[in-house]
């Protein structure tokens, strides 16, 4: 009837927490120069966050 979404947990150094934070604002960044919808990478990006 209705599907749970599957959770993924990911465990990070710091440098790679700072690598995936770097990457991800960079690609919103060039997604919204293009014009193009940022909406699923400033979603990833507060998830990030919140657990940073």
């Amino acid at each position: 009837m209705f599907k749970r979404e599957k959770k993924v947990y990911l465990e990070l150094t710091d440098k790679e927490y700072r690598r995936l934070r770097e990457y991800l604002l960079g690609w919103r960044n060039k997604l919204t120069a293009q014009g193009r919808d940022a909406a699923p990478v400033n979603e990833l990006l507060i998830k990030l966050m919140a657990c940073g």
